[in-house]
């Protein structure tokens, strides 16, 4: 037998236990509704932000930069276009040039040249040069010593004129001759005479030229050539002018 006793029954009706009588919580009300009212605000903000660009719209194609490719090689169009923007392809336009119908062309005007007028000498040579031995007036010389060339100046009534300037230029084997005489300084020709002593190169020449000028150095006769012929019997030559017109 076991050695544990037995609690004593107890007789009679069982007594029930008292329970704490609770009320439910209430419900929270509009938890459900608030949240909702968020999402939609995000989802909108959302939506206006791909409008407007700032969030890329998933709907859309992206477009991404070309690499980089080397120098010479042709470049592969990396670029596509959205579906719905499409751009029209550029052709070529013809280039036309307006030519004004009215308006006058230029056209280029001819300087005018100078013209020399016409002048007229008031003196010139009477005769023609004239050539003589020297020994007519200067036979103390030699003929292979010098040449001589001189003459008298004339007005309008046969009078000797003095104080005009004759000149002797151009060449005489190998020298430059540049000289001037005035007439009236070599009395040997007469009153009005002028005159010149070259070193006779005894050559035969047309290079030297003679000419008449007033003090000032304005021209009054033409510039003449003189032929020299290099012979004894015509190395004195005689050149005499004579005016013939009053002079301005």
């Amino acid at each position: 037998m076991s050695n544990n006793r037995l609690a004593p029954e107890r007789h009679g009706h069982t007594r029930p236990m008292a329970v704490r009588k609770t009320d439910p919580e209430p419900r929270k009300a509009g938890c459900g509704s608030a949240g909702a009212v968020i999402f939609l605000l995000l989802v909108g903000t959302v939506v206006v932000l791909m409008l407007t660009g700032v969030l890329p719209s998933p709907f859309e194609t992206q477009i991404t930069a070309p690499p980089v490719t080397a120098a010479g090689t042709p470049t592969p169009n990396y670029f596509i276009t959205p579906v719905g923007h499409g751009t029209d392809t550029p052709t070529a336009t013809e280039q036309v040039i307006l030519i004004p119908t009215d308006t006058p062309v230029p056209t280029q005007t001819t300087q005018p040249t100078q013209t020399s007028t016409p002048w007229s000498a008031a003196f010139v040579i009477r005769g023609t040069p004239e050539a003589f031995p020297h020994t007519l007036l200067y036979d103390r010389y030699a003929c292979e010593e010098y040449l001589f060339i001189g003459g008298e100046v004339w007005d309008l009534r046969e009078s000797p004129l003095k104080g005009m300037i004759v000149k002797l230029t151009g060449t005489y084997g190998n020298g430059v001759v540049d000289l001037s005489s005035e007439s009236g300084e070599v009395t040997v020709y007469g009153q009005s005479a002028y005159g010149f002593v070259l070193e006779n190169q005894q050559i035969k020449t047309d290079s030297l030229y003679i000419q008449l000028f007033d003090p000032a150095g304005n021209p009054l006769s033409a510039r003449v050539k003189l032929s020299i012929s290099g012979n004894c019997d015509g190395n004195l030559l005689l050149v005499n002018y004579k005016q013939v017109q009053e002079l301005p």
